[in-house]
């Protein structure tokens, strides 16, 4: 359970820094922000216990996983 959680913190750091990355030299609040958001929606979500019990079921983990490789997959493609 708390290797799922800190790979779930990991993703959300990634999806941050690459929102980041990607609004500073795009120049483009629409290519940046739903990462960094996202991003700092699951890292925020990952300390709250509510939150994380869902985010960590089977269910949460397969949409989790499914939204980070869409948003990494824009990202790069953008």
């Amino acid at each position: 359970m708390e290797t799922i959680v800190l790979n779930i913190r990991w993703a959300g750091y990634l999806l941050f820094a690459i929102g980041l990355i990607n609004w500073r030299y795009q120049n483009s609040f629409e290519k940046g922000a739903p990462l960094w958001m996202f991003g700092l929606a699951l890292i925020i979500g990952t300390y709250i216990p509510a939150v994380s019990k869902l985010m960590t079921s089977k269910v949460g983990v397969i949409v989790i996983a499914i939204v980070v490789a869409l948003l990494l997959l824009m990202a790069f493609t953008a």
